[in-house]
């Protein structure tokens, strides 16, 4: 028996919103990592850690000056 998984309206902006379908966010979540079907296109693994807070790459720019053009 052939179980289609209907595409509501909820599931489509889910996936277009973050790139996850609902399906790959309940994986997600189940295993504690970050899951998603479609990463298999590119040659990655389905699921991958999950990075923490501290360790996600943040640019600083406060060191930053502004130009200020000369008159």
């Amino acid at each position: 028996m052939i179980v289609a998984y209907p595409m509501t309206a909820a599931s489509l902006a889910t996936t277009a919103a973050t790139g996850k379908s609902p399906t790959d966010h309940a994986i997600s979540e189940s295993v504690d990592k970050d899951c998603s079907v479609w990463k298999v296109l590119d040659g990655n693994p389905i699921c991958e850690r999950r990075l923490k807070p501290n360790e996600i790459p943040v640019q600083d720019y406060s060191s930053k000056k502004k130009l200020v053009p000369a008159n």
